[in-house]
């Protein structure tokens, strides 16, 4: 094993002595060394209870025989940042965390990793480490909330972000928000909602790097500290099987995430992450993917925001496990797990314990997954909309461009009451190069929900959305403004026509007129200029390629 490597023979024993400082015994440095890379910090409500779960993971890891080692990562927190330029750090950190779990187990010659994170970005960053480093590797999530109550009424992270605008409108006073804003979180984790951090909950089981049910497992639970008892023993175990992630993340287990993300409803985050993490694990897997699978792949259920339903209500009917049998033979058995089971396996032995929430695919909600990948000549490269949260009645749109540079503007004159119903809102210079950092837009999409907008307007942008977005969102759109696509060129007044029955977006404007355009276009100069971000800005690919760093 490695750490006998580490630590071994007559020459390393100053080595020895060294970790001996930190008060560890020759018995426990025989033992397989099990990196534990947490995201614990006390003002991220999905983190902060990470203390209590790493000691029950490090429990299980010495029952099984192993000894823990554990160091902190860090999450740059989306909810925290929205409507921002702290936003602009929270997807380039996600290559971050990779790196630095990369360089902690080099750099210690650990023989296994547990994986404990919260949020959507050290989530597939943690992945993307495990598929680098191909190391005994087992993720646990930190956990979804139960939903907030008020008054009878359910609150998810959409229903205060959208309350602003509603306050605005003189729907709700400032008192009942603020009511909402205190009762949202009845405890740890995530929320309640399928944000871009539950989705990757969800995710990363389907692909097998969880156990089973471990995903949706509320945040601080009895049930999550027995979870995370057995996430180390089988660590443990999975280094002595010499089980590695090269034989867990395979095209068919990305395939079986893939379809259970877009059967919940999950998060259009999803894109970039599966991208990323693919590539990692030296699998080619792109829009043209993702669509393929998303047109034969039902929706079975609409939890929040696209529906009613929480994420511990997905799993109270029976979680990622029923999602896969319901699946039925859309999902590929044979692939194995971390659990020792295969995929297949885990289907059979499951129930669907509410249908209601969970449906069947002789009875789907919708009969394609819920991201579309939308292409047209405002996007050559592809744009991606949550299909499942779009009103029916705009699924078809013909609109008239309003123009914004950053997400800010867009805000204020909706707030301000000054976009009309009719409007297509083009928000520009947002992507993983112009933004820098390819910023969620919710406090934009929360801003026309709670105007009352969302059947009248849609919102299009070269950055991103949150899990909590609902109505007619698209993003992603390629090229970014920044490398000169067409949506550098879109002016005010000009008809934007969304299709979403053909996944079609385009600029209804002549040929001669965007040569016109393109010809006289000056590209506007960098944003930021020092730091991280400029170095990021250089080097990020696009998003169609997952916004990654080169290796």
């Amino acid at each position: 094993m490695r750490s006998t490597d580490q630590f071994a023979g007559v020459d390393r024993s100053l080595q020895r002595a060294w970790i001996k400082g930190a008060g560890f015994t020759d018995e426990e440095l025989a033992q397989p060394l099990v990196l534990i890379a947490n995201t614990y910090q006390d003002f991220s409500p999905e983190n902060s209870h990470l203390r209590q779960v790493v000691d029950a993971v490090k429990a299980g890891v010495r029952m099984g025989g192993g000894t823990p080692l554990e160091f902190n990562t860090f999450h740059v927190t989306d909810s925290e940042a929205f409507a921002a330029r702290s936003m602009k750090y929270v997807l380039p950190s996600r290559d971050v965390v990779a790196d630095s779990i990369e360089l902690m187990a080099e750099g210690h010659g650990v023989d296994g990793l547990v994986l404990l994170t919260g949020g959507d970005k050290p989530t597939p960053g943690m992945v993307m480490a495990a598929a680098r480093l191909d190391l005994p590797s087992i993720l646990l999530y930190a956990g979804p909330t139960v939903h907030g109550m008020y008054r009878g009424k359910r609150l998810f992270l959409e229903t205060v972000y959208d309350g602003v605008g509603e306050v605005v409108r003189g729907e709700i006073d400032e008192a009942t928000l603020k009511h909402w804003e205190d009762q949202l979180f009845p405890g740890p984790g995530a929320g309640a909602t399928l944000t871009s951090g539950n989705t990757a909950g969800i995710y990363t089981e389907a692909l097998g790097m969880s156990l089973p049910g471990s995903g949706t497992l509320a945040a601080g639970t009895n049930f999550q500290l027995r979870a995370a008892k057995y996430t180390g023993m089988r660590a443990v175990e999975l280094i002595r099987q010499d089980v590695r992630p090269s034989h867990i993340l395979t095209q068919a287990a990305f395939e079986n995430a893939l379809r259970v993300s877009l059967a919940v409803s999950g998060s259009t985050n999803l894109v970039l992450h599966f991208i990323a993490m693919a590539k990692e694990a030296g699998i080619d897997l792109d829009f043209d993917f993702i669509d393929r699978v998303g047109r034969d792949t039902p929706t079975l259920a609409k939890l929040a925001p696209s529906g009613p339903w929480g994420v511990t209500e997905l799993g109270d009917a029976g979680g990622v496990p029923a999602v896969l049998r319901e699946l039925g033979d859309l999902i590929d058995g044979s692939t194995i797990t971390v659990s020792g089971k295969t995929t297949g396996d885990i289907a059979a032995e499951a129930e669907n314990l509410n249908p209601e929430l969970l449906h069947s695919r002789t009875d789907p909600l919708a009969p394609e997954g819920a991201i579309f990948i939308l292409r047209g000549s405002l996007a050559p490269d592809g744009a991606v909309v949550k299909a499942s949260g779009v009103a029916p009645s705009m699924w078809s749109f013909t609109g008239t461009a309003r123009v914004f540079e950053d997400e800010e503007a867009a805000i204020e004159a909706t707030l301000a009451g000054s976009i009309e119903a009719g409007t297509a809102i083009i928000i520009r210079n947002e992507g993983p190069r112009g933004g820098p950092g390819m910023r969620e837009m919710l406090g934009a999409t929360s801003a026309v929900v709670g105007m009352g907008l969302s059947e009248s307007v849609a919102l299009i942008t070269d950055g991103r959305f949150s899990g909590a977005t609902h109505g007619p969102a698209i993003g992603y759109v390629g090229p970014e403004a920044k490398d000169g696509g067409p949506i550098a060129l879109v002016q005010d007044g000009d008809r934007v026509v969304i299709d979403l029955h053909e996944r079609r977006l385009d600029l209804d404007v002549p040929d001669e007129v965007m040569a016109e355009r393109r010809a006289q276009h000056v590209a506007r100069p960098p944003k930021v200029t020092r730091g991280y971000l400029s170095f990021y800005a250089e080097h990020v690919a696009p998003a169609c390629q997952g916004a990654v760093m080169p290796r």
